[in-house]
């Protein structure tokens, strides 16, 4: 309905692209997961969509909430090639294999790695004891690692590439 603007794809993979885009209504940046419209695909992403509102949903003063990713809505779009289920998320940075190829496959240092290693954990237990979730997926591609001001952040980076602008 207009409410997100899309500015520039984050990723992609074989069944979502993932786009930066600015939320007119709440005035802040969220990352919208546009998922393929052909039926595996939708299935999987509202089995998603069931889990992802269970860890919201439970107790969120519980040690590890904040260590996984928040789905803030999703809703249904209907384009050329049909219908496709949209999730939006808070803005997260990168993936934990875009950390390892910035230390060029070298070894990130010891205490990031602790800090990470605590995160997951945290995460994990939060998703098993008060979801009742095990993560069947766990790989570096799917544990971002957070951007504390990500307003600032959009902001600097719209200012070192000017080109990567709003798409319509």
């Amino acid at each position: 309905h207009g409410r997100d603007m899309l500015l520039r794809t984050l990723g992609w993979v074989q069944f979502s692209t993932v786009w930066l885009a600015k939320d007119r209504v709440a005035n802040r940046h969220v990352a919208l997961k546009v998922v393929k419209s052909a039926p595996h695909y939708t299935e999987t992403a509202l089995d998603e969509i069931k889990l992802l509102q269970r860890i919201v949903s439970a107790d969120r003063i519980q040690p590890g909430y904040r260590q996984c990713v928040s789905l803030l809505d999703h809703f249904w779009h209907k384009g050329p090639h049909g219908s496709h289920v949209c999730m939006v998320f808070e803005v997260l940075g990168e993936n934990l294999l875009g950390l390892i190829k910035r230390y060029q496959h070298r070894g990130v240092p010891t205490h990031i790695v602790k800090q990470i290693a605590k995160q997951v954990l945290l995460g994990l237990d939060y998703m098993h004891r008060s979801c009742g979730i095990i993560h069947t997926d766990l790989k570096p591609e799917n544990v971002l690692i957070c951007i504390d001001a990500v307003e600032e952040e959009v902001a600097a980076e719209f200012r070192r590439n000017p080109l990567d602008g709003p798409t319509n």
